[in-house]
């Protein structure tokens, strides 16, 4: 549970942001919504399980000495203060009222998007995103740290892999499970994230930057 508790935070800023799941609802209402979108859901499953697995080679041959719980608190309290401050940074930076940020240019051409052109995308959201590397590096030396088995592990990762390929997998199930009301659904959902996009990032941060402090500063101090 101390695995799975330390590690889902971490995952929860992977899977909750916005910048992915945008274009996946995009290409869920082109023509090729179907094969786009599983080239990208499973282009982002490979390329999140990467990141995270090199992480976790990477922290395993750093120190093989687990450290204590007073240091596990430390680093889950900076952390902590860290999606804090990145929080107040974004919330500085959010759009005047009225200006709402204008999509980057390849999000208006995912309509002629090819499987492998969406495969592409998946895969750069997942392994090119700054956040996600932060938190995959994260997770991987919190998994080093806390497991002493290849199955923990192995939970650690499908963990973190799971709750950060939430966001982007709910509009492709939501394709297969609203049949003909899916346009008119993901349509509210893509009005809603275009519009939200900085306070749901704001939010997410300042939540999980609360938890991770409360987690923390008992074992620190």
């Amino acid at each position: 549970m101390d695995l799975v508790g330390t590690i889902l935070p971490l995952a929860l800023v992977v899977g909750l942001s916005p910048l992915p799941i945008l274009p996946m609802v995009l290409i869920v209402m082109t023509a090729r919504a179907r094969q786009n979108s599983l080239a990208f859901l499973g282009a982002w499953l490979v390329a999140l399980t990467a990141v995270v697995l090199g992480a976790l080679l990477l922290a395993g041959t750093q120190d093989p000495t687990p450290p204590d719980d007073a240091g596990i608190g430390w680093i889950q309290v900076v952390t902590g203060v860290a999606f804090l401050a990145l929080a107040l940074v974004k919330w500085l930076r959010r759009p005047a009222p009225g200006s709402p940020k204008q999509p980057p240019g390849w999000m208006t051409a995912l309509d002629s998007y090819t499987p492998r052109q969406a495969a592409g995308l998946g895969a750069g959201l997942a392994a090119g995103n700054p956040k996600n590397l932060v938190m995959a590096l994260a997770a991987g030396a919190e998994i080093a740290a806390l497991t002493t088995t290849v199955g923990a592990a192995t939970v650690g990762v499908g963990v973190f892999v799971v709750v950060g390929s939430i966001g982007v997998a709910t509009p492709a199930v939501a394709l297969r499970l609203l049949g003909d009301r899916a346009p008119e659904v993901l349509g509210r959902w893509k009005s809603w994230l275009e519009a939200n996009s900085t306070a749901l990032s704001v939010g997410v941060l300042v939540l999980l930057g609360v938890m991770l402090l409360g987690s923390g500063l008992p074992a620190a101090t």
